[in-house]
Parts: structure tokens; sequence; C-alpha cells
């Protein structure tokens, strides 16, 4: 069966009232009131000012700390013409905000800017550098870095410099001793969003010199604003949504000479509009491309550009260090995954600390977050810097702090920085084991759920709910990004069909739903097999809400994020297609003596549960879908905080252990595990009888087998009778004898898999019942007692 890759968390919309609430003459859905409600935006005004952002919502400026001194600095500045120095960083952050603050301040006085050479100056202020320019200034002003250089601004006021400091990463317990921290992050800061990025806190800058009186006209650089936000992966909330939504208005017709040519030669001119995934995958990575490999001052220089030839010629450079940056990150996360899979000590760990001297320091982080990503896991990823000394990057997963992880390594580390979800770092080689083993302990006193992927819901919906004006007002929610993510929806019991498989190798699939109201069903990641996807009769899904123009002509989509069958059927179609290997199998059944297993004996292995037993496999099921399941063994497993997989997904994310309800694909995994446990007896009796070498044992969940009987009596008369009356049988037939609903089932498909041994007819299970798609005639005498299946349940009876 299909069983979703990801645990469902459905927020609690039980207590939540709605509120009558008009934009722009349009009502707003309660279902999106709900949403919002479920995102902490709850208040009307809140809600009004979410639904309907204004530039007038931005903060004051002057609630940043040192924001007055820095101000009057800069205006002292331009009185005595002083030269100014910025200096920035050589990420897509970085580079936006030394333009942003280069280009409006060499208006009004000296200004020079500094972009560090990620290979040759390192991350932060360099003091080499420093050295060597400081007779070239009298004001430094960082941008994107500075808040842990406390040496190096030491040493710049010994020399009698000024120093404004404006930066957005997590700042340690002693400030630099600058003349101005600005950083919204500051423990003592009273400022209402802490979450700005480096590019925000400039612009906060110019914002409070421009309610200062100097002549800064800053809506014509919204869009640069809005690109350094978004690339740099800061949550879309608050005054980063203000900035990035009417950043994004202008984007598309931007007056930026070399960010249009980005535009043109990244293929974005024929959109209509552009959203944050073309900022965080397409122009982002290309400005960040230059400071990743070679120079990003290549990147500033486009920003800077007039002259459109020269623009041209400077954005396909960018294209072109951003095809070289793609193939040297493959490369790399290729080898990093070769490491996880090829050490299974290394696959047991919470958090991955991963180094190799060749590795190119400038794709180690994004190459990092493919990594999270892939097997949601904090990731490090390290390289060789200087004979002796690992630099690198690391990627972290919701609720685990890499920052305040790296903090508690400070004695081992040469340098480190960073936030919650993103940090760089440098050490001595000698060190690595040791950052490996602070990290995993840590780890440890986390929860183990946080270390499994999940999928928030905002809302349950029923398909009477959706129309065309609610998928309209979902995209009032815009821009979507970190903080903000689209919305999901579940969506329950959905009859599928026409489907049908889309892309080159059936990568995506797409059906109708077969309910009352009619909807496109499209799904683009595609990790499952092909004869589960193709057997689908109903669904539950998360999903997007979605328009789509074909020719002009709307039609609405619900856009797949995961998928779930229908658990029942899933779980009498997997016992029917278990049947059919039993009995399609050449081999004759003996009963194998039993090694029944202890909990402690699984501690420490990566293990196949295998159950044949529908209501183990119902039980397993709700386990994986984060429900309470009571009982030993499902304690044990959480106590253990071990991440299990359904054998139905597991094409992308490794997970410690699989659970496989369909015996037929036992051979395609039987490799990744160092023990199959069995949690009933059939499944047992099942894996001694075709995988003798297999190291199995018996941990048993569920003695109902032991009241399971089949006999070949008038009840298999019965379902024959029935079947040739009107070719079809439901599950609740009454002509089987049995109190217990599953053993109902359990029984009528164990005769008709007896009829299809035999030869008497073709039959298929539906989420209804069996249905027969052919009878045939038989010459002698038809003996189910003969058949594979009866066999297989006369050994497990012994």
């Amino acid at each position: 069966m299909i069983f979703q890759k990801k645990r469902w968390i459905l927020k609690d919309n039980s207590n939540l009232e709605s509120i009558d609430i008009e934009i722009d003459g349009r009502k707003i859905k309660p279902q999106i009131i709900k949403v919002l409600n479920n995102r902490g935006v709850q208040e009307r005004e809140e809600i009004e000012k979410f639904l309907n952002p204004s530039l007038k919502n931005l903060h004051n400026p002057f609630l940043l700390n040192d924001m007055k001194e820095a101000v009057k600095i800069i205006s002292q500045a331009i009185l005595h013409r002083s030269r100014v120095l910025i200096y920035g960083d050589y990420d897509c952050d970085g580079v936006t905000s030394t333009y942003l603050l280069y280009s409006n301040l060499r208006n009004f006085l000296p200004t020079t800017y500094y972009i560090p050479n990620r290979f040759k100056d390192g991350y932060g202020l360099n003091l080499d550098v420093l050295k060597k320019l400081e007779d070239k200034f009298d004001i430094l002003i960082t941008v994107d870095t500075g808040i842990s250089s406390h040496n190096e601004i030491k040493y710049l006021k010994e020399k009698g410099k000024t120093v404004i400091i404006t930066d957005h990463h997590e700042p340690k317990e002693v400030l630099p001793d600058a003349d101005a921290v600005i950083n919204p992050k500051r423990k003592d800061s009273i400022y209402p969003f802490r979450d700005l990025a480096g590019v925000g806190v400039a612009f906060k800058l110019l914002h409070a010199l421009k309610s200062s009186g100097i002549n800064l006209k800053l809506s014509e650089y919204l869009d640069v604003v809005a690109i350094g936000t978004i690339a740099d992966v800061m949550p879309l909330v608050d005054e980063n949504r203000v900035l990035a939504k009417f950043g994004l208005k202008i984007l598309k017709n931007t007056k930026n000479v070399g960010l249009k040519k980005l535009i043109e030669v990244a293929g974005l001119s024929s959109k209509e509009e552009l959203k944050p995934y073309d900022v965080s995958f397409i122009i982002g990575p290309r400005l960040n491309a230059a400071g990743r490999i070679s120079d990003a001052n290549l990147a500033v220089s486009l920003l800077l550009e007039k002259d459109a030839i020269k623009a041209e010629s400077i954005a396909k450079r960018l294209d072109e260090e951003n095809r070289k940056r793609q193939e040297i990150e493959e490369k790399t996360i290729k080898e990093a995954q070769g490491l996880i899979v090829n050490n299974k000590s290394i696959l047991k760990k919470k958090i991955f600390v991963l180094s190799n001297s060749s590795w190119h320091a400038g794709v180690v982080g994004i190459a990092s977050s493919k990594i999270t990503e892939k097997y949601y896991r904090p990731s490090l990823l390290l390289t060789l810097a200087d004979e002796g000394v690992l630099k690198g990057s690391g990627r972290s997963i919701k609720g685990f702090n890499l920052f305040e992880a790296l903090r508690n390594c400070a004695e081992i580390l040469l340098k480190f920085g960073g936030h919650e979800h993103a940090a760089g770092l440098s050490l001595p080689v000698d060190n690595v084991d040791k950052l490996d083993e602070i990290l995993n302990s840590i780890a440890q006193d986390y929860h183990f759920m946080i270390f499994k992927p999940a999928i928030e819901v905002d809302l349950v919906l029923s398909l009477n709910e959706i129309d065309d004006e609610l998928i309209d007002q979902v995209y009032l929610l815009e821009p979507f990004g970190v903080g903000n993510p689209e919305p999901t929806f579940l969506i329950k019991n959905l009859v599928v069909e026409n489907f049908r498989f889309m892309g080159d190798g059936n990568k995506y699939y797409k059906f109708f739903t077969g309910n009352s109201t009619k909807y496109d069903v499209v799904c683009f990641s595609n990790l499952e097999d092909e004869d589960e996807l193709v057997s689908m009769k109903k669904v539950d899904i998360v999903c997007k809400l979605e328009k789509n123009f074909f020719n002009s002509v709307r039609k609405n989509q619900f856009n797949i994020i995961d998928i779930c069958e229908n658990v029942s059927f899933g779980v009498v179609k997997d016992l029917y297609n278990n049947l059919k290997t039993v009995r399609n199998n050449h081999s004759s059944f003996q009963r194998y003596e039993v090694k029944r297993g202890s909990l402690q004996e699984i501690e420490g292995r990566r293990c196949i549960y295998v159950a044949f037993w529908p209501q183990i496999v119902l039980n397993f099921l709700k386990f994986l879908k984060g429900e309470d399941v009571e009982g030993k063994f499902f304690e044990f497993l959480n106590k253990q905080g071990r991440i299990i997989q359904h054998q139905s997904s597991l094409k992308e994310v490794y997970f410690d252990d699989i659970f496989a309800t369909r015996l037929d694909k036992l051979n395609a995994i039987m490799e990744e595990a160092d023990l199959v446990v069995a949690l009933d007896m059939p499944s047992y009796q099942y894996v001694k009888n075709f995988y003798q070498d297999a190291n199995t044992l018996l941990i048993d969940l569920d003695n109902k087998f032991d009241d399971f009987s089949l006999q070949i009596n008038e009840e298999c008369v019965n379902v024959y009778k029935t079947l040739r009356e009107c070719e079809f049988i439901s599950y609740n037939f009454s002509g089987i004898y049995e109190s217990d609903p599953f053993l109902k089932v359990v029984k009528l498909l164990f005769i008709v898999q007896m009829f299809e041994e035999t030869g008497l007819i073709l039959a298929e299970v539906t989420h209804e019942g069996i249905e027969v798609k052919e009878f045939f005639k038989t010459q002698e005498k038809v003996n189910l007692k003969s058949t594979k299946v009866y066999s297989f349940y006369k050994t497990l009876k012994g």
C-alpha cells in the first residue's frame, strides 16, 4: 500500500472563532482566517495588516539599539566629508547589503566598499585586509558581518577609527567594542522584529537616515532588499513580508540594468510576476555563484553597472559561474552521500559531521542543505582550508538550534558564527571527531520527534468547501517562504479516477477526483512504485490548492505534497498480494522452529519489521502516522527514537528501520537490514521459508491468528455462488460466519486466492470488495486443499 512519507501534524482548529473581515470589499473566507490563526496571526488588526501589507507598517528604525548613534556618526561624516569603507560579505545577502548602502551613501560622502574573497580572506572581518586599507577610510560600516569580530574592531579602535556594525547573525555573550552595534538579535534589543536579513538591517539604517532628513529614494531599492532577504532564507513575516512583497512587485520591471539583464539571461523575462521561488532558486544562486567559486565583486559590479551591454556580459559570466557551481556542488553531494550510506555508524547518528579535503569551500554550505533535506538530519560539511585546519558550513532542521549547539563546542573551534538554521565554522583537523561526539551528545537531549520529517497541515477541508474564491484567497497569503509557507490542506477519501503518468520516465502522475466535485490532482514528486500507484482506489492527500491556466482556461488543481492510501483498503490489498506471492512460489512449505527475540536484541541494529496479520499492520501504520499505540514494542520504539519508513517510499529518504507489508518486495530491501523482525507467525514462517539465510526473529504482537480457522466447507461454496451470480462480493459478506470484521475479510481473501490458484477465476481487490474479472471452465474437479495457499495455512497451524 501507499503510506505517507512524513508525519502529518494536524493543527487544532477546534477552538478558533472566525472573524468577519473585508479587504477591498472582499469578504475573507473563514478557512483563510483559520490558517492565519494557526500561524499566530489572530487579532483583527494583525490579520488585516497581513492580508493588506503596507510600507507604512514598517517599524520605527530608531527602536534598534545604537541607531541614533549611527545616524549621528553618518550625519557628522557628511558634514566633514569623512571617508567611509563598507565591509560586506560574499553571499547574496552581503552583496545586496553592500550595494544598497554604497549606492546611497556615495551620493553624500566619499564611499568605497570591500567584499572579502572567500578563499583568501575568509568569513568576517580580516585583520590583514583592514591593515592594508586602514589609510583609506575614517569610518568602517559592516554589513551582514562583524558581530563576532572582537579582535579586528579592537585594532581599528586603537587606530582611531569609527566603527558601525550592522549585522543580523547571532551575537555572542559580549558585543564587539564598536561605536554602534545595530543588530535586532542583540540580547538587550527592544526592536519588535528580530529576523531581518543583513540587507534588512542595512535598509533600516537608511530608513533612519531618511527619517532624519537625508534625501534618499529607498523605494527604488526594494527589489534588491527583497532578493537579499529571500535568498538568505529569512522568515517572510512582519517586516520581511512587507519588504519582500513590495520588492517582488518592482523586481519584474526593475530599473536596475544589471538585474534586468540577469533576469533575461536566467530566462525569467516571460513570467508575468516573479515569486520567492525565482529568487531562491534562479536569481539568488547566480548572484551567489561568484562568491562561491571565484569573486563576489562580480555580483556587486552587476548591480552597479549602468551600461546594458556590459551588464549583459557580467550576467552571462554569473550564469556560467552558476553552471560551474552546480557541477561542483553535485559532485560534492554525491561524495557526501557516499560517506553516509557506506558507513552504518554515520547513518545511525542524529547529526552528520562529514569532511573531505578535496571539497570546494564555496559549495559545502549548499551541499550541506541538500544533505539535511534528504536525510532530515542537521549536517556539517568540512573541507581543508589551511594546513591542519578544516573549514565548513552547516544547515539544520526545525527545532534544532545549530548556532547554540556550536556555542557548546566553542572550546574546540577556531571560529564560528551564524544563526539557528545555518552556521559557518573552522577548527583544527584533530578536533573533528570531538566535534562529532559533542554535537551528537547534544542531539540526544532533544526529543526524538524533532528528527522525524513532518508536514504541518494547516486545515482539513472537505471537497464542498473548495471553490474558485477560496483558491483565489490562498494567494492573498503570498509571498510564501520560510516562516510563511504555502498553506497545506488535508483532503480525505478522494476516489481516484483516470490515473495516468506524466513526464519522462513516468516521473509525475495525475488523476481526477471521482467524487461529486471533480478536480485535477497532480504530483510532481513521485517516490512510489508504479504498480502501487496504478492500483490506488481511494486516498487521503496533503496538498496545495492552485489555479492553473492553459490556453486562457482556468482549472483548479490539488498539488500533492504527500499521499496516503485509504488505510483499511491498503491493508487488504497488501494482504491479497502477500497471498498471491505465497501461491506463486514453487517450493513447498515447511514449519521452522521459532526463534523468539527480545526488544533488547533490536537495539542498535537496522531492522526490517515484517507483518502479515491485518491488525498488526493497522497498529503499525497508526504508529508511523504519529498516533499513540499501546504496547511495550511501540513504547520501546518511541524511547529509542527510531525513525521508521514504510517500504512503499524508500527512494529518497533514509530511515533507521523499514516496515514491510509487501512480502514480494523483501528481496529488494533485504540487504539494507541487519535483522528481520517478524511481528506475527505468518510473516516469520514466510521469511524462514523463502529467506533461510536472513537473520530473523519473532516478536509476536498479536495472537489473533490462533483464532483463525480456514475450512473447506460451505463458506467456500457461498463465496463462489455469490461471485457467479453478481461477479462481486463485499467485505462485509454475510456468507462467511465470523464476528470479527477483519477475520471475515482475511477468510474471504484466502478463499478467493484459492479460487484463483485453481484456475476458477481472475479477481481484483477494490476498496469495496472483490470483483471477478473473468471466470474459467475447468476439466477436472477442483481440490482447494491442494493449493499453496491452503498448504501455507496448514503450515502455520502446525
